[in-house]
């Protein structure tokens, strides 16, 4: 088995955090402030980055994908359910993806929204077949040329402050958008951590990669809000570094998408067992680009959200079975950790709404205490049937 270098492993993160879409999540974030709107941004993406750094540390551990962790914790049967539901929102992601892309894309070239969408879906689908495999070297060109691209368009933005900026946002809700992005990607690091070098080096390399790529994305996009009063995609349009910009759309586009759709795949694995891989990719692909035709974009806050109340119970199970050693994996269902999730995600709801402290931090600390505490009332053995 080839070892994935500390590097790469960076580069790789880096890249994965390079999209339309957390740029566009960046500006969502503009109504707080320059000020407020990048603290919200820098404390969201440190808990986000550190509790995914510690999702591909586990998997690092004991060589094991993401969902496979997900199996030794919540047993055969409550692996399905949760890969089922990464398997909608990777598909999801990918819809995403080829919409935001799509549209940016579509504006610089001027073609109709519906072939600049077909395009990219198709250009994620090649990619995705062709390099399914994950290719270090041309991945880390790529994201290299990205980040180098990215940064020049720092450059080119106008300070000029825009009076009256449109829209509301709370601090609270802009810190869990900035949780939200990494913790979306949690349910799929380990597919590639798990093939590390060190576990320091694992852990180290993830957080870095994608803390720096993903503060860097939404920061640029909360400036051209900021500066320009525009949506992000309405503002790379118009740009005259556009197309820098499209290349740089396109290219993070297929190289991000990817990784969405070969880990819905390898997640499908836990539902359906099957070797040929190349099939599911290619159906994933279209039912992705099938989505985004309908998708509610204008509900992409509440998507990213709703990641979040689902993969953040679940997780705190996961890291709850992995620091106690729990040793339920051979049953069927851990009932306890499935309802205890169902409990979260509920509690994450409310707290979202509420608009009170952070939903992620509240949640992981009381799905622990009530996990841990009837763990201890039943006995170990018994939280699970």
């Amino acid at each position: 088995m080839e070892r994935i270098k500390n590097s790469s492993l960076f580069l790789l993160w880096a890249g994965a955090a390079i999209s339309i879409s957390e740029i566009y999540t960046g500006g969502l974030t503009a109504p707080l402030g320059l000020a407020k709107g990048l603290a919200a941004i820098l404390l969201g993406h440190l808990i986000g980055t550190l509790l995914l750094a510690f999702g591909g540390y586990i998997s690092f551990q004991s060589g094991r994908t993401a969902m496979e962790k997900v199996r030794d914790s919540l047993g055969p049967v409550g692996v399905k359910i949760i890969a089922s539901l990464n398997v909608l929102q990777l598909i999801g992601w990918g819809a995403v993806m080829i919409i935001q892309s799509g549209r940016a894309f579509g504006g610089i070239v001027n073609l109709p929204l519906s072939v600049s969408m077909i395009l990219m879906g198709l250009a994620v689908l090649v990619w995705a077949f062709f390099f399914n495999n994950y290719s270090k070297t041309l991945n880390n060109i790529f994201v290299i040329i990205l980040l180098l691209l990215s940064i020049m368009i720092f450059f080119k933005i106008d300070m000029q402050v825009f009076p009256g900026l449109k829209g509301q946002m709370n601090f609270a809700t802009a810190v869990e958008l900035s949780i939200a992005m990494p913790i979306s990607w949690l349910p799929l690091i380990g597919d590639y951590t798990k093939n590390g070098q060190s576990k320091q080096g694992v852990f180290v390399a993830s957080f870095f990669g994608y803390f720096i790529g993903s503060v860097l994305m939404y920061l640029l996009g909360l400036l051209i809000t900021i500066h320009s009063g525009m949506d992000v995609i309405e503002y790379i349009v118009q740009s005259n570094m556009k197309f820098v910009a499209g290349f740089i759309i396109v290219i993070a586009t297929v190289t991000t998408a990817f990784m969405d759709i070969y880990s819905a795949v390898i997640s499908s694995k836990q539902i359906v067992p099957f070797k040929n891989e190349n099939p599911w990719i290619i159906i994933y692909s279209l039912i992705s680009l099938l989505i985004a035709f309908v998708f509610p974009i204008e509900n992409f806050e509440n998507f990213l959200l709703t990641i979040g109340s689902i993969f953040i119970p679940v997780y705190t199970i996961v890291f709850i079975e992995y620091l106690t050693h729990y040793k339920g994996q051979g049953t069927k269902l851990n009932t306890l950790g499935i309802l205890v999730s169902i409990l979260g995600t509920l509690l994450y709801n409310y707290l979202v709404k509420a608009q009170w402290g952070s939903p992620t931090i509240m949640v992981f600390i009381l799905v622990s205490l009530i996990y841990l505490l009837i763990k201890w009332k039943l006995g170990d053995g018994s939280s699970a049937s």
